[in-house]
């Protein structure tokens, strides 16, 4: 499909990249919004060199015109911003509906061959973020997702928040590492990263729209959506070199997110606890064995592995897809006594435990032709 014919849109004669809209949904964010646009202004190629080659949409919901006027007034030389002000009805006024929204808009502005990208009103880009997160969908990739720090006002969090969310950060990222090595993805090899987050995502067109777009959820519509994207088999990448910061607020716009998360860290990390370093390896090669033996196989040490019966094993080996496989063999660990057997643990604890089975694991080999995402975790 031939990309619209608007002012939006850059002129980028010979270049590779697909239209590319990002979707900033925007309520009350007169505050911040100025910051946002400008780290988006100075965005830079793979070179240094400027970039530019993408437009800006930011959808602003349900509030007065500040944020709009002040995005505006803020808006640097260059940036090819759209401002659309609307008025969702009062089951969409929420933070899944206006993500939706500027979703389902910024796919109608870039069309069936191009490429959008969410991102936050709070949340500030790294200068070279846009070119490092396109970068998997130009290779080929259904969808990319970046990194998602704190921003400077992380620095006033509380020692025992900041501690465990920094002990969290550095666990998550080794479990990675040990379930690339046991359980490796072709399609999302190491290094990779464990988040997915509107805040930082890219997908195209045509993927957003097979898997119906936004999902119908309450909360962490975010995380329905890639897992829309690994029921569909489309190939998700976690790229650690694109960056964004975000705020470090505490009173959070939705009933589970980020604020509600730091606050559950004001206990500090001894009462953080998260699933151990045997569970992460004896998941990885759980479900590095149901992967193989899927479509209608089987492998006899299954049940073992699941901890489960097999007839629920073989009906997940008969998924429609490879994607959908996983949540059935995860539904039928979780009946078992699988929780019982793998007891979390104080996050720092576990860091060390994960650190050691990496120490005992092979890197593993070249990657070989791209396979989808199979994980559910």
């Amino acid at each position: 499909m031939t990309p619209p014919s608007h002012p939006f849109w850059p002129a980028a004669s010979g270049s590779e990249l697909p239209p590319v809209v990002v979707a900033i949904p925007a309520r009350d964010e007169a505050e911040g919004i100025g910051a946002t646009l400008r780290a988006l202004g100075a965005q830079m190629n793979g070179t240094g060199q400027p970039f530019q080659n993408f437009g800006v949409l930011l959808l602003v919901n349900n509030c007065g015109g500040g944020t709009a006027i002040r995005a505006k007034q803020a808006a640097p030389q260059g940036l090819k911003l759209r401002i659309e002000e609307v008025l969702l009805p009062p089951g969409e006024a929420n933070v899944v509906g206006a993500h939706r929204r500027a979703l389902d808009r910024a796919a109608e502005l870039a069309g069936d061959g191009g490429a959008i990208v969410s991102t936050d009103a709070d949340t500030r880009a790294a200068p070279d973020w846009l070119w490092a997160l396109l970068q998997p969908i130009l290779a080929g990739a259904d969808a990319a997702a970046g990194r998602i720090l704190l921003g400077g006002d992380g620095a006033a969090l509380e020692e025992e928040v900041r501690c465990t969310h920094e002990l969290d950060d550095l666990y998550r990222l080794a479990a990675c590492q040990l379930t690339a090595r046991l359980n490796p993805d072709p399609a999302d090899p190491w290094p990779r990263h464990w988040q997915h987050f509107g805040a930082n995502l890219a997908l195209r067109v045509r993927a957003y729209r097979a898997v119906g777009g936004v999902p119908q959820v309450p909360c962490l519509e975010d995380l329905a959506l890639v897992r829309e994207l690994r029921r569909a088999d489309l190939t998700l990448r976690h790229t650690p070199d694109a960056r964004v910061y975000t705020s470090a607020r505490l009173s959070g716009r939705v009933a589970v997110g980020l604020s509600t998360q730091l606050a559950e860290w004001r206990c500090g990390p001894q009462v953080w606890r998260v699933p151990g370093g045997a569970e992460i390896a004896a998941l990885a090669h759980a479900e590095a064995a149901l992967r193989a033996a899927y479509p209608g196989g089987w492998h006899p040490h299954l049940p073992h592995l699941w901890r489960s019966d097999a007839g629920p094993l073989k009906a997940a080996l008969h998924a429609p897809t490879l994607g959908q496989a996983p949540e059935a063999a995860h539904a039928a660990r979780e009946a078992g006594d699988w929780g019982a057997h793998y007891p979390p643990a104080p996050v720092g604890q576990v860091l060390d435990e994960v650190r050691g089975l990496m120490d005992q694991t092979a890197a593993p080999a070249a990657s070989g032709p791209l396979r989808v995402n199979t994980s559910s975790r």
